[in-house]
């Protein structure tokens, strides 16, 4: 046994103690800055869809440009998630966090149109309900002590079923389907936000335990992602059942 061994092992209580305290500082912290950065995509998010809003009503951008508008912003969105995934260990995190904000203000443009659709006050019920229901399944998958990422493959095959069921009604257009299918995103989109904020308190104390500090910056950014997407799904499904058409 060398002297850092006989070091630890005299001393291991005192050592646990003390990094158990450092470790909860370092998960909340983490967890916290995941939400702070969930925060401001969805703040820029909706000051992005506010001004096309606007713009639409107020005639500064023209209809005929909306579709074309609102594709293209779809598909440099898909462009900037999957290169945001590739580079999540490789690219400096203050690019990945401009990389998150970028994705933030172009689902703003094609979220816009939820504000053509539907009346003000339904957009505001459902919000408030996806803050509730977020809060408390945040709550509960940061201080669980369950492992939810063991149900990960259960929510993924969740979720190809209902882009299936989305896929599907495109063609056959069934309200049934729209509902049913509106009702299992809600659910899906409740167990993931759970399960999301469990995996990145879970990956920070992987890491920070291993004394990985560099990597837990990554993990924040791309755990605000997640919860971001969790989010704008569930205020998504939740518009869909209790809103009111224009």
């Amino acid at each position: 046994m060398n002297y850092n061994d006989f070091e630890n092992e005299i001393y291991k209580n005192e050592k646990k103690e003390m990094t158990y305290e450092k470790l909860e500082q370092i998960v909340a912290s983490k967890v916290l800055g995941s939400i702070f950065w969930m925060i401001a995509g969805l703040l820029v998010t909706g000051t992005v869809g506010f001004f096309v809003i606007g713009g639409f009503y107020s005639g500064a951008i023209r209809p005929e440009i909306i579709s074309p508008l609102i594709l293209g912003a779809l598909i440099v969105e898909f462009i900037v998630v999957v290169a945001f995934s590739a580079m999540t260990f490789t690219a400096k995190v203050g690019t990945l966090r401009v990389m998150f904000i970028v994705y933030s203000a172009l689902n703003g443009i094609t979220l816009s149109m939820l504000g053509v659709i539907y009346t003000g006050s339904s957009i505001i019920f459902a919000f408030l309900g996806t803050v509730v229901l977020f809060i408390v399944l945040g709550l509960y998958g940061y201080f669980t002590k369950e492992d939810l990422t063991k149900y990960g493959t259960m929510l993924k095959a969740g979720l190809i079923a209902l882009i299936a069921m989305g896929i599907i009604n495109i063609f056959f257009i069934s309200e049934q389907l729209a509902w049913v299918s509106s009702i299992l995103g809600v659910v899906i989109f409740i167990i993931y936000t759970a399960y999301d904020i469990n995996r990145i308190k879970n990956n920070v104390i992987a890491y920070a335990i291993e004394e990985d500090m560099t990597i837990l910056d990554r993990i924040e950014i791309h755990g605000a992602l997640s919860l971001y997407l969790d989010f704008v799904n569930l205020f998504i499904y939740i518009l869909r059942i209790i809103g009111k058409k224009k």
